[in-house]
């Protein structure tokens, strides 16, 4: 179950890194913060994390019950 958590852990500080780097600086130097251009990032954004969320709950889930990875 640790290296579950880990894996999930590393994951979302890697999309948060990712979603940081997009906001602070590329919609800053394509002048998209506060336009509907960047509403697809955003759109993506949530599906990625959800399905993160959504397989590493899995992956928690089956390590809890005893089964292998």
């Amino acid at each position: 179950m640790t290296a579950a958590l880990v894996r999930w852990a590393i994951g979302i500080v890697a999309l948060l890194v990712i979603d940081i780097i997009a906001e602070a600086l590329v919609f800053e130097w394509l002048a998209w913060n506060g336009t509907t251009k960047n509403d697809w990032f955003f759109i993506l954004w949530w599906a990625v994390v959800l399905v993160w969320t959504i397989h590493c709950s899995l992956r928690i889930w089956q390590s809890l019950n005893g089964s292998s990875d």
